[in-house]
């Protein structure tokens, strides 16, 4: 037998903050909140389909995110426990990817999707059709009785406009009686760089238009109830102040922080240089004095652990930091740092080979941007990795490539940094730096700056020809490409403090 929404009961929900009742129950069709994280957005987008889904049977809605990954791997789970928590259950009264068995003799939308695998089939016909944004165009096709959006601060407002909104049609015979029939819901979080800013028009189209459109703003103290005060209390101890007004307490940006990487500092993590005296003494060296030739001198270079080196590639610039794991310190320090300007790669690598030559142990880790798996040059067959890996195992190294496929975003990695360089995590050792060997290095990351409007960093510094490269935000880079892959996993508010 087919079930109707009059044969299922709905629970009331357990609570609901003032933001959600506001959603809930106003009566525009179009839809704007902006809220901070952990405020219940998604709960919002649980009740609106359930909105749909008892009106329309047979009806059709797109739930628009980033991703479809992210759609079933963030955005559903929630929805769904909401879903549950009101008396709707999976494999009973929807499917999830899938049509419902034939069996059940389920009916379809009225113009059902050829394949369920990212639909939610429900139990009187009425499908829920994600789409991603990384091909909104995919959307052109479809045909919805409304549309939702998760996370609409970071997705690009002309693929909202030119791919999916034309989509928002028929059906009006059917369902053009409802004043939410082909309604528009669009929720995130404050915009964290100007290209977010256009969510901002939907507040002068409330004022223009009142009944067609609704703008709302709040702060995640709004679902204190749900989050405790403890969430707040970790929440603000270990996000940069900037992200923290930001995304929790939804504040909109008014300034910003000047540097990419704000909480470095030279007598928190700098040491000044690090000799092994016993080997200078031996042969009659001051190495404050005299320029160093090789590592065998280096205190902070133990000699039986292997290295990690980090490289950033360019047409007129090439560098390397390397850096070493001290078990016995907790610490992982940046030993030392290569750059050559306007010189081949093979040049910084050969600096690399003559410094170490001593080095007992002939191990790499090796790190660097993904733009050191594009070729070399025009001619040449292998990429910047491949070539890096010939010559160093020319020289006797075992290279072990870790360097990753994609770049993180800005965002990721400047929340990143913050919480390492505080130093505070059990799970991964402290950041520090010789600022002797690597002087440039500390010069690059303390001087990277970020955008004045967008918290990223800003690379303009590459493009200066009147000071010299080491000084522009290159070595940072191969820093962020070393460090953030190593330990982004193991930092967070999730993992034991100190």
């Amino acid at each position: 037998m087919i079930q109707t929404m009059t044969q299922i009961e709905i629970k009331p929900a357990p609570y609901y903050n003032n933001p959600q009742l506001v959603i809930k129950y106003g009566l525009q069709p179009h839809k704007m909140f902006i809220g901070g994280r952990g405020v219940g957005k998604t709960t919002i987008i649980a009740d609106e389909v359930i909105k749909y889904l008892s009106a329309m049977p047979r009806g059709k809605v797109s739930l628009n995110g980033l991703t479809y990954f992210h759609i079933r791997t963030k955005s559903l789970p929630p929805i769904i426990d909401h879903w549950e928590r009101l008396g709707l259950y999976r494999d009973i009264h929807y499917f999830v990817g899938r049509k419902a068995p034939s069996n059940l003799k389920w009916p379809e939308s009225y113009q059902p999707p050829l394949d369920y695998a990212n639909c939610i089939h429900f139990f009187n016909g009425f499908v829920l059709e994600f789409n991603s944004f990384d091909r909104p165009e995919m959307a052109r096709s479809g045909s919805y009785d409304g549309l939702i959006f998760d996370e609409a601060t970071k997705l690009k407002k002309y693929a909202i406009d030119s791919d999916v909104m034309p989509a928002n049609r028929g059906n009006v015979d059917r369902f053009g009686h409802l004043y939410f029939h082909h309604g528009t819901l669009l929720l995130g979080s404050m915009p964290l760089s100007s290209e977010g800013d256009w969510v901002f028009e939907y507040e002068a189209l409330q004022t223009k238009l009142p009944h067609r459109y609704m703008y709302l703003e709040a702060s995640a103290y709004e679902n204190i109830k749900i989050l405790g005060e403890n969430y707040f209390r970790d929440l603000k101890r270990t996000l940069p102040t900037v992200i923290y007004n930001l995304e929790v307490l939804n504040k909109r940006r008014s300034q910003n922080v000047n540097k990419f990487y704000p909480l470095l500092s030279e007598k928190m993590h700098g040491y000044a240089g690090c000799y092994d005296y016993s080997y200078y003494d031996r042969i009659h060296q001051d190495p404050t004095k005299q320029p160093v030739q090789d590592s065998r001198g280096d205190g902070d270079c133990y000699k039986n652990e292997p290295l990690s080196v980090s490289f950033d590639f360019g047409s007129t610039q090439n560098c390397i930091v390397v850096a070493q794991m001290h078990n016995d310190a907790r610490e992982m320090p940046i030993i030392k740092n290569f750059f050559v300007e306007n010189e081949t790669l093979k040049t910084v690598v050969n600096k690399f080979i003559t410094y170490y030559e001593y080095h007992p142990t002939k191990e790499v880790y090796l790190y660097g941007g993904s733009d050191g798996r594009r070729k070399n040059d025009a001619a040449s067959r292998q990429t910047y990795f491949d070539d890096v890996t010939e010559m160093l195992t020319k020289a006797g190294w075992e290279v072990y490539l870790r360097a990753e496929l994609y770049e993180a975003p800005h965002m990721d990695k400047f929340q990143f940094w913050h919480k390492f360089l505080m130093g505070e995590y059990n799970s991964v050792p402290t950041f520090r730096i010789n600022t002797v060997n690597a002087y440039e290095t500390f010069f690059s990351m303390e001087n990277a700056p970020i955008l004045p409007d967008e918290i990223k960093k800003d690379k303009r510094s590459e493009r200066n020809t009147r000071e010299p490269r080491w000084k522009a935000t290159d070595l940072s880079d191969a820093v962020d490409n070393l460090y953030y892959w190593m330990f982004f996993q193991s930092v967070g508010p999730m993992f034991a403090k100190k």
